[in-house]
């Protein structure tokens, strides 16, 4: 069913003016810079020049990901802290079995390469920032591999896929200055769902689901952690009023269960609160071809995240959270196999007091990104 697992063109940095054309190879790279600033004067920003090749033979497909990151964080009243280096080495391949049974499947077989920097220092730990400021903040990990599922159909107007997968993640050295050496996290499982309804071949619905389970995470052989699984769902409608406008718009929760933490004992309890609390988010895009090479649009997003469980006073508390993100974009294709493309964002950030993991007060934050890119087909 290519409606629903047909080739969509991927793109880091921007998004393509049109269904990509079949093609053997692309290569595609740029540059991106990203800042923050809160209002207690603490500052940071990362550059990254990420490097991604796509290949297909067949029903067959490989992409190779990877990124020179370079992080910057300027605390107050602190030393600043800085790491320069590459992240890790993603391998993405999948297989298609396309249009010759009654459903359509997708097997996949994703790794991570370790080539990025593992066992930080105390200083480089505080690096690994808010994911809502900063986007690259897994500078390293082990050996992962990720074997996927995908199976889809279509009966008249609808449409469903469901998905399912299992992480296996390696073992590495976190950081040997906090005595977190010998780490393995936990496994993780996931499944999740759609289910599409086509109003009209211009415009359609969508509900998506999905569930993750995590194993426990082990630091030389205890056990030291388990995160609670989580569950996302939502709901979304896509619109093409012309064949020149496209709409997309849709909105989500994400719920999460509590966590595991050993006990005096050593056992591994369920906390008694539950340090997450539950997300919502909303996506609107809008793109429009302004001719056969140029593309226009724009993206707004924002995120509510309430405050976890715990008493306000109690050393886990994490307060709410709320994001609010702007952005405008633009491709070019320059030559039947080469485009270019800009995209600029900028958010508003608000954080109530957080206790965990450790004391910070309230807080304002804003920032931008801009980003830069170049791909070829050949």
């Amino acid at each position: 069913m290519r409606k629903l697992l047909g080739a969509i063109c991927f793109s880091v940095l921007a998004f393509t003016t049109a269904v990509c054309p079949a093609a053997d190879l692309r290569m595609q790279s740029g540059f991106t810079f990203d800042w923050w600033s809160d209002n207690r004067s603490n500052d940071a920003r990362q550059i990254a020049v990420p490097v991604r090749v796509e290949g297909n033979a067949g029903d067959f497909s490989a992409t190779l990901l990877t990124a020179h990151v370079d992080t910057r964080l300027n605390p107050e009243g602190r030393d600043s802290a800085s790491l320069g280096a590459f992240v890790d080495t993603k391998l993405v391949t999948s297989y298609q079995i396309i249009d010759r049974l009654p459903i359509d499947i997708i097997i996949g077989l994703d790794f991570n390469l370790p080539t990025g920097k593992t066992n930080l220092s105390r200083r480089e730990l505080n690096l690994i920032m808010d994911p809502d400021l900063i986007p690259i903040v897994n500078f390293g990990e082990g050996f992962n591999v990720n074997p996927t599922v995908t199976l889809a159909g279509q009966w008249g107007n609808w449409a469903a896929g469901l998905g399912f997968g299992y992480l296996w993640r390696g073992e590495y050295d976190y950081s040997a200055e906090i005595g977190v050496t010998d780490y393995s996290p936990g496994d993780i499982i996931t499944i999740n769902g759609e289910a599409r309804y086509y109003v009209t071949p211009r415009l359609y619905s969508r509900l998506f689901a999905g569930h993750s389970w995590y194993g426990r995470d082990t630091v030389r052989g205890i056990d030291s952690y388990q995160e609670g699984g989580f569950t996302a769902a939502g709901a979304g409608v896509n619109y093409s009023p012309a064949e020149q406008w496209n709409i997309d718009i849709s909105f989500r929760g994400i719920f999460r269960e509590k966590s595991k933490f050993p006990s005096t004992t050593g056992a591994m309890d369920t906390e008694p609160y539950n340090i997450h609390g539950d997300e919502w988010v909303a996506d609107v895009g809008v793109r429009y071809l302004v001719d056969e090479k140029t593309a226009v649009g724009s993206t707004f997003q924002g995120r509510w995240h309430s405050g976890n469980d715990y008493p306000e006073a109690a050393s886990r508390h994490i307060g709410a959270r709320e994001k609010y993100s702007l952005g405008v974009k633009a491709v070019r294709a320059l030559t039947p196999h080469l485009e270019a493309g800009l995209d600029v964002r900028g958010f508003l950030k608000h954080d109530e007091k957080a206790n965990f993991p450790q004391y910070q007060p309230e807080r304002h934050f804003t920032g931008f990104s801009v980003a830069l890119v170049l791909a070829g087909k050949f």
